[in-house]
């Protein structure tokens, strides 16, 4: 397994200074395999760093969880970006339970332990209720259910040593919706499923210090979702968003990075969507 390092300096946001201005002000942090770490802009506060700590971020390999890697590595996170790509520089298949435990020992090894995950890796399914054969229900539960709980039994153990965690689960208005134009009611069952795993754990966890939140984005223009969705059907979702556009897949970062800081130190259990209004109004 290749150590996905991604690290930023740190140093002006604890002497409280503000990072220089323009492509002065990029964060220069490196993530193997990611691209470019992403302007930091001018909150630099010392809660939303993320020094020293030590994160798994699975799905990372492209859209919201490559964007999420290149976040927390530029807020000063050590970055484990996995992905069952072949080209991904940690290969990580979240349905081989052995698999995900050699990967959080390994990580542990390496870095000293474990402070962040963030279960990403995901199937979608669309179409009506009988589009999704039993072969395509049995994948989407093995990923997005199954997925999430190997990755949350690995790295508990892990957290619980030092003392304190965050998980992040991506989730979807589909859990709510349950389905139509963000995923078929089954894929929505999935992302029920994982809600309810979401509450569950922070009320388990929460004695060891470990805080558990979800993310419920809206459709995410990803390149994959632009590929799949025709200029029309993008337009009929977006008049259903008060905000009038899709989400980004740094909208669902920047939150990540907050749910991940001691910004957020005393929410967990919530289910947080990004989703321009589109649930609540």
């Amino acid at each position: 397994m290749e150590n996905l390092v991604a690290r930023s300096d740190a140093a002006r946001a604890v002497r409280g200074e503000r990072p220089p201005r323009g492509e002065e002000g990029l964060r220069r942090a490196r993530l193997v395999g990611q691209g470019e770490a992403v302007p930091r802009g001018d909150l630099s506060a010392v809660n939303l760093e993320l020094h020293g700590r030590v994160a798994l971020i699975t799905g990372a390999a492209r859209g919201v969880g490559a964007r999420i890697a290149a976040r927390f590595a530029a807020h000063g996170a050590l970055v484990y970006a996995a992905d069952i790509d072949a080209n991904a520089k940690l290969r990580l298949d979240v349905r081989d339970r052995a698999g995900v435990h050699a990967a959080v020992e390994q990580i542990e090894r390496e870095s000293g332990g474990l402070d962040i995950l963030v279960n990403n890796a995901g199937l979608l399914a669309n179409g009506a209720f009988d589009a999704t054969t039993g072969e395509a229900w049995d994948d989407l539960v093995a990923v997005n259910l199954t997925g999430a709980y190997n990755c949350v039994q690995a790295a508990v153990p892990a957290m619980r040593r030092r003392g304190k965690g965050s998980i992040i689960n991506i989730a979807s208005v589909s859990h709510e919706k349950g389905g139509g134009a963000f995923g078929n009611v089954w894929y929505g069952a999935t992302k029920a499923g994982v809600v309810a795993m979401t509450k569950g754990l922070a009320r388990e966890l929460g004695p060891l210090g470990i805080r558990v939140n979800a993310i419920a984005p809206a459709v995410v223009a990803t390149a994959m979702v632009r590929s799949l969705l025709t200029p029309e059907a993008q337009e009929r979702i977006v008049a259903r968003i008060p905000l009038g556009r899709l989400a980004e897949e740094d909208d669902v970062a920047r939150l990540a990075v907050f749910l991940a800081s001691d910004f957020s130190d005393f929410i967990t259990g919530d289910t947080i969507a990004v989703d321009g209004g589109f649930l609540r109004t």
